[in-house]
């Protein structure tokens, strides 16, 4: 996991005044100085209208101030929130992930057995942008906008989500329901065929009549039907 570490006053900063043998003497913050009070409903108002106008018109198109209009606020607070456009934009990014993980583990740590998990997981994920489609359009203009150049935070976000999974395949082989495989190319393999399935049945025309949730599940059973281990292929068709 990496540290971001940045560069903030502290409160702790000492003074350069004479010290005394009672204590040391430590100078009051500037309203430079102190960082902003953050209003947690502006704050979250300002990333769902951010996330929403994104999505609409692309990053280069969308104007703080039209964000600053739908949120209520004025454009400043944005930029002593956020900072600036590229920053709020990220923090938007970052709030659809969080969301994403929050609807994600419950999902999966309602079930048992590692097949059953991935599965869960997989439809918990393809639904959860199948109802935001605005959310997925956020991960799209980020490809789009910034090849992948993620910050930290986004990076250490899908690396916690990396090490979920690595542990419920990692379960999976020793209980003898997978089969051994690399963990991690297999999850690059599986989260890649599902944010495809994904993308292509939200953003092309060869599609039958399933929704992109069903369609994203046929296709995830197909992958999972290939890391499951021998002796427990044929419970799986007498169950079906």
């Amino acid at each position: 996991m990496r540290l971001d570490f940045q560069s903030y006053p502290s409160e702790n900063s000492w003074t350069d005044a004479p010290v005394h043998t009672t204590a040391f003497t430590r100078a009051p913050m500037s309203d430079v100085e102190r960082p902003p009070v953050v209003d947690r409903d502006k704050r979250q108002a300002i990333l769902d209208h951010a996330i929403e106008t994104f999505a609409e018109l692309g990053f280069r198109r969308t104007d703080v101030q039209v964000i600053a209009d739908k949120a209520g606020v004025g454009k400043g607070t944005v930029y002593r929130y956020f900072g600036n456009k590229e920053d709020l934009f990220w923090a938007s990014t970052r709030e659809v992930l969080l969301r994403l993980e929050q609807h994600l583990v419950p999902t999966i740590e309602g079930v048992d057995g590692a097949l059953a998990k991935l599965r869960a997981g997989s439809r918990a994920y393809a639904s959860f942008f199948e109802a935001n489609p605005s959310y997925l359009e956020m991960f799209v203009q980020e490809r789009a906008e910034f090849r992948g150049s993620e910050p930290a935070s986004h990076i250490e976000h899908h690396d916690r989500l990396i090490d979920r999974f690595s542990q419920i395949i990692d379960a999976g082989i020793g209980a003898g329901e997978l089969r051994r495989v690399p963990v991690r190319r297999t999850l690059v393999a599986l989260a890649g065929l599902l944010y495809g399935s994904v993308v292509h049945a939200c953003y092309t025309s060869l599609r039958d009549q399933r929704t992109l949730t069903e369609m994203a599940e046929y296709a995830v059973d197909i992958f999972l039907e290939g890391i499951r281990a021998e002796r427990t292929k044929g419970r799986r068709e007498t169950e079906q």
